[in-house]
């Protein structure tokens, strides 16, 4: 699930609100991009502090709190900006991610359907709301947002085969295998997807291709767990 940091000048009105500055924008998203957690917590703390009103210190801080497992605090953080922008579609989307890991998938549904409102060509939004209503048993409802996700961007790799799963699980197995390659097509080190495709293939009665696929999720990801069981079991 992609944690999405953008600064929308647009957000809040600049007479009002005191805005950090361009540079001191610029170097907390390269400190985050670059994976410098440690460093772009202090510069986004500070940023808050600094520019208590503006949205984006508290965006970036929700996005380092779910990355770095503080789900409680990233909760917190997403709130404080949608409080202060609520028309931030990433950021409804982010706090969705947030609330999908924490278990309160109701609350992420919520959220996720805000992001779209505000966006309706947010794909990854589609995609996460896709997983959301997956895990709620919400089947064909998971399904119809996996396809909406791909037909905004098609080379979304994850939505390919988080649909596969969810067809696999609807009986539609010759579909599901579809689904699969694509996903393997457009990201060939996507382990999901070969594990995916595995349980598919066993499912279809075709053993030997199922053992492959499940090779090649090991061989990408040699911890994949699920992947060894039903590997085990095939």
């Amino acid at each position: 699930k992609e944690k999405n940091i953008k600064s929308s000048s647009n957000q809040t009105n600049p007479n009002q609100v005191r805005s950090p500055s361009q540079l001191e924008v610029n170097v907390l998203l390269e400190h985050y991009q670059k994976g410098q957690h440690d460093l772009a917590q202090n510069l986004a703390t500070t940023l808050t502090q600094q520019y208590p009103n503006h949205p984006f210190g508290w965006k970036v801080l929700g996005a380092l709190f779910s990355q770095t497992g503080k789900l409680q605090d990233s909760v917190i953080a997403n709130q404080k900006a949608l409080e202060i922008s609520s028309n931030d579609a990433e950021a409804h989307s982010n706090l969705g991610n947030t609330l999908h890991e924490l278990g309160r998938l109701e609350e992420a549904e919520i959220s996720y359907h805000k992001a779209i409102a505000l966006k309706p060509d947010y794909a990854d939004a589609y995609s996460n709301l896709g997983n959301t209503l997956h895990e709620l048993g919400r089947l064909e409802d998971a399904k119809t947002s996996y396809n909406k996700a791909i037909a905004l961007k098609p080379d979304l790799a994850e939505a390919y085969s988080n649909l596969g799963l969810t067809l696999h699980e609807l009986g539609r197995l010759a579909e599901a295998e579809i689904s699969h390659n694509k996903a393997i097509a457009l990201k060939p080190d996507l382990a999901e997807a070969y594990s995916n495709l595995g349980l598919t293939l066993h499912q279809l009665g075709r053993l030997e291709d199922a053992k492959t696929s499940y090779n090649k999720a090991i061989a990408i990801k040699p911890d994949y767990a699920e992947a060894h069981y039903n590997l085990g079991i095939t």
